[in-house]
């Protein structure tokens, strides 16, 4: 017997690409706290569906297969669209990697509420915090009072947000998908908020930690090679978009690329295929090679 779901109308979408077990766990944290929730799934293999079905049986969620990567922002609308198909007043977007805690949604759903009776939001955001080391990520905030960008895991919309604004850039595959969309609702007018109460367990990449002389200098991401494609890429598709409106973003990109550069050409494996890669990726960019290029 499935356990008892709250009616507050809300469907989680999470992507899947290869889950872990722990991956399975957090879609088991989700479950209870939403109406509905979907897994998309982008081309996980054999053994890793099986593991997938079984947990939807379990669980009692949807999953759709798509049987191939078309990337985080395919999958995010397939998702979204099945939400709008069942009549969902709430979207919740999570990473497979990304754990809910303690009544996460409903800390949520009031935050929201409170905040649109203040200013004119259209999209939601915990307070993220790192998994291993519980330190809680800043994210840059606007005049407004909310976050500047953010990113797409954990966030909460209404389902309505997407026939005002659309949905997520295919082109792009994946990053910067949730800059891109971000930078669009505030050209459209409207503002994104943090929710004081709610907290998500997030970490980005693979982090390890830098150390030299027994000092522990700096923390990396470890992406792929495929991955620092698509970074640099979309970088410069954002900037060439973007980048007259709001240059804020271009200042803050560029930092990070060249921060991210020095990081990895230090202490990362693979460094110099990597460098290869970002430098294909802006060449790219900046011609305007867009959707699933290069093999993660």
């Amino acid at each position: 017997m499935f356990e008892q779901r709250p009616n507050n109308r809300v469907c989680a979408v999470i992507v899947t690409f290869r889950p872990r077990t722990e991956d399975l766990g957090n879609l088991a944290l989700v479950r209870p706290q939403v109406e509905d929730l979907v897994v998309v799934d982008n081309g996980s293999s054999g053994e890793e569906l099986l593991s997938l079905r079984a947990a939807s049986q379990q669980l009692n969620f949807t999953l759709i297969e798509n049987g191939q990567n078309l990337g985080i922002a395919a999958a995010l609308n397939i998702g979204v669209k099945w939400a709008e198909s069942n009549d969902s007043e709430w979207v919740a977007l999570f990473d497979q990697d990304s754990a809910v805690t303690g009544g996460f949604m409903e800390h949520m759903l009031a935050d929201y509420k409170h905040f649109a009776g203040q200013r004119n939001i259209l999209l939601l955001v915990p307070r993220y915090k790192d998994p291993q080391t519980g330190v809680e990520r800043v994210c840059p905030m606007d005049e407004d009072g909310g976050p500047f960008v953010t990113i797409t895991s954990g966030s909460l919309l209404p389902v309505g947000a997407f026939s005002k604004c659309g949905y997520f850039k295919e082109e792009l595959f994946i990053y910067t998908v949730d800059d891109e969309y971000s930078l669009r609702l505030r050209s459209s007018g409207y503002s994104i908020a943090v929710s004081p109460h709610a907290v998500l367990l997030h970490a980005s990449g693979v982090p390890s930690y830098y150390r030299l002389f027994g000092k522990q200098w700096f923390q990396t991401t470890n992406y792929r090679p495929g991955v620092r494609y698509y970074i640099s890429r979309n970088r410069v598709w954002m900037t060439l978009m973007y980048g007259a409106r709001y240059p804020r973003y271009v200042r803050g990109a560029l930092r990070s690329s060249i921060i991210d550069f020095f990081k990895l050409a230090i202490a990362e494996e693979y460094r110099w295929t990597k460098v290869k890669m970002i430098l294909l990726g802006f060449r790219d960019g900046l011609l305007g090679r867009m959707g699933k290029t290069v093999t993660l």
